[in-house]
């Protein structure tokens, strides 16, 4: 899901829970950022002061920094050829992350490919024209853009930078320092699936526990597994909700797009999930994941032993299978 722009949904509800002098409350705050579902659950002794009006700050900072949907973003503005942009520390901080992990991951992970994404219809604003992936390929390349003294240079004004693939768990994480400068102990924010835990639920007195989608049934009530998530973040990856069906072959046209091959069609590979210490490194990986060949992905997590990683894949009989790491492995709790 792409970056939106916000729309100030959120729900505070003051949860007391039980009665005890030395027990934390519960607060729950619930609503709609960033075009996606928004949540965060924390314990304190009082609620934080303004929180609505912070976080709502949050998410407009952010989307004003780096939303593709919004036409006076810094990031539409670049797009649109604005050489005087002058880009802000949330987008500095999304673009070296990108970069390390576009190097890391050889060209797998590319903000320069939301431009085939534009194209199949399944991002800001659709091409009027018929795409033709060859000339679209000569647009993409982050090797193409640098960031120098906050501006942005590209190589050609028609490069389209996109980090609707990193942006929702740098969100996370911002939401989460914000909690920890409160000097919350016990919280667990989540946007759109992606999630950062800290401390314990004090509701169970026991470690956070999260449900991972069933990339096949994302709809079902059951989760495929559960995880312990200990004061780590999570994202998972999948092409099973946004996605077009071709007309004329029937192959589904899919947002995860292969910037290599210009491709944005299934994979073997149907699901990803990624733990690591912040939610962006964690984003980054699961999109790289789900359009790199599995035995590179592989080779990868296995030389990285800051990432926990599933993957959920067909293998050569059709048949659902997985690879994960021990470490992933341990923190499962079916």
């Amino acid at each position: 899901m792409g970056l939106r722009k916000f729309v100030s949904l959120i729900a505070v509800t003051f949860l007391i829970v039980g009665c005890s002098v030395e027990q934390e409350r519960k607060y729950s705050i619930n609503g709609i950022a960033l075009g996606t579902p928004f949540k965060t659950i924390y314990f304190s002794d009082f609620p934080i002061k303004n929180i609505k009006t912070s976080l709502d700050s949050i998410f407009n900072e952010i989307n004003q920094s780096m939303s593709t949907y919004i036409p006076e973003s810094d990031i539409s503005k670049i797009n649109n050829g604005d050489k005087n942009i002058l880009v802000d520390d949330h987008f500095v901080k999304v673009f070296k992350k990108s970069k390390e992990i576009w190097k890391i991951s050889d060209g797998f992970f590319d903000p320069t490919a939301g431009i085939i994404t534009k194209a199949n219809g399944l991002g800001p604003k659709n091409f009027d024209n018929e795409k033709d992936i060859t000339k679209l390929l000569e647009l993409t390349g982050f090797n193409r853009v640098q960031l120098k003294n906050r501006s942005i240079i590209k190589e050609n004004k028609d490069i389209f930078l996109d980090f609707n693939a990193i942006a929702k768990g740098y969100c996370v994480d911002v939401i989460s320092d914000f909690l920890e400068q409160k000097e919350i102990d016990n919280f667990l924010v989540e946007i759109g699936g992606e999630m950062v835990s800290r401390g314990f639920n004090k509701s169970t007195n026991d470690t956070w526990k999260v449900g991972i989608s069933d990339p096949l049934k994302p709809d079902s009530p059951n989760y495929f597994t559960k995880i312990e998530l200990k004061n780590r973040a999570l994202a998972s990856s999948g092409n099973y909700r946004k996605y077009k069906v071709d007309k004329t072959s029937g192959n589904k046209i899919v947002h995860t797009v292969n910037p290599k091959s210009g491709e944005a069609i299934e994979t073997n590979v149907v699901g990803v999930s990624v733990i690591a210490n912040d939610c962006m490194t964690a984003d980054a990986y699961a999109t790289a994941f789900m359009v790199m060949p599995l035995e590179d992905s592989i080779k990868i997590i296995n030389e990285n032993y800051e990432i926990d990683v599933l993957i959920i894949y067909l293998n050569e009989l059709n048949e659902i299978d997985t690879f994960l790491t021990k470490g992933f492995e341990s923190l499962t709790s079916n």
